[in-house]
């Protein structure tokens, strides 16, 4: 791996990141599955939850930054780069939601095809695993809004980074407080990342400076939403989640040691591990009820279920992508 060719830190973060989503979507281990008998007990439950909706839900709106980030380095070098950018985001798109649809079909789905969940990245699978490419939608959106953010003045920037920052954090701050969801898709989630890439991308040792208050917000955003506001209400509309994702980012860019090699392919491989994943756990998980019906394997305890089924469908995710890697489709995956 050549490291002066790329952005150790920006390595890491998707890493982490796409690391965070197998964690999340597949769940070997949940609070409903530990017994919550004494303090011991307890205390992991606690850990658990605070894990999945504190930490892991970090990994998308880290992978919109990290995009962005990454958008507006390449186009401080070439103004019309956010053409061929869209081109091949749209492009990936159409591919990955083409594969949800067949894939549906190939699953049992209904005729006929359910065209409006385009915009999803295609429709819910019969196990009722809703489709992940609604981040490249998502992201589509985002990286057009970014271009136009681009070429505006800089004192009409400085106002939109100003409005965009407080407006976000005051309607991530209320939705809280009065229980109203903001939906996953919603780009109310995602806009205030764009200011924030283009801080990091033109001047990152401006926000690095603050790692240290970001990592304080993050826990006192966290405390926020559990004892002062009404939990959570949203996946990604949070303070929480902003302060985490401004702690992740700032933390990591400054890095310059070599990475593993797990750690680069991973982060080489994001795009393949994130599509492919969810196919893989719809396919181990009804294996695996074909052979407990049949009685081939029984499991005393449903984290022992979970946790083979985790097991298989890392082993098949990570060889379709080695195996895709080696053919012409290996451009949609990285």
């Amino acid at each position: 791996m050549n490291h002066e060719s790329r952005n150790v830190g920006i390595d890491i973060v998707k890493a982490i990141s796409i690391s965070l989503v197998l964690m999340w979507h597949l769940r070997p281990i949940t609070a409903d599955t530990m017994r919550a008998d004494g303090y011991t007990g307890i205390c992991w439950i606690a850990a658990i939850e605070f894990f999945y909706y504190y930490i892991s839900l970090l990994a998308v709106p880290s992978f919109i930054c990290v995009s962005l980030y990454l958008f507006m380095k390449k186009s401080f070098l070439s103004g019309n780069y956010w053409k061929r950018r869209l081109l091949r985001l749209v492009q990936v798109f159409l591919f990955w939601t083409g594969i949800q649809f067949i894939f549906y079909l190939l699953a049992g789905g209904a005729l006929p095809l359910p065209l409006n969940t385009i915009p999803h990245g295609g429709p819910t699978l019969p196990n009722g695993s809703s489709s992940v490419f609604y981040f490249l939608y998502v992201l589509i959106q985002c990286t057009l809004l970014a271009s136009l953010f681009l070429k505006a003045t800089d004192t009409v920037r400085q106002i939109v980074s100003v409005a965009v920052i407080i407006l976000s954090c005051l309607h991530f701050a209320c939705s809280c407080i009065y229980g109203i969801s903001i939906d996953t898709m919603a780009l109310e989630n995602y806009c205030i990342y764009i200011p924030v890439a283009y801080s990091l991308a033109k001047n990152p040792n401006y926000l690095i400076r603050w790692r240290t208050i970001f990592i304080c917000g993050y826990f006192l955003a966290i405390f926020y939403e559990k004892y002062v506001a009404d939990g959570i209400v949203s996946a990604y509309g949070r303070l929480s989640i902003l302060m985490g994702v401004l702690s992740l980012m700032t933390c990591c860019l400054p890095v310059k040691f070599p990475i593993s090699r797990p750690t680069a392919y991973l982060a080489k491989f994001t795009l393949g591990i994130f599509a492919v994943h969810m196919y893989g756990a719809f396919i181990m998980g009804r294996m695996a009820e074909w052979m407990k019906s049949h009685q081939y394997i029984q499991f005393q305890l449903i984290t022992a279920e979970k946790m083979f089924v985790f097991a298989l469908t890392i082993l098949f995710t990570f060889a379709a992508v080695y195996l895709l890697s080696k053919t012409k489709l290996r451009i949609y995956l990285s």
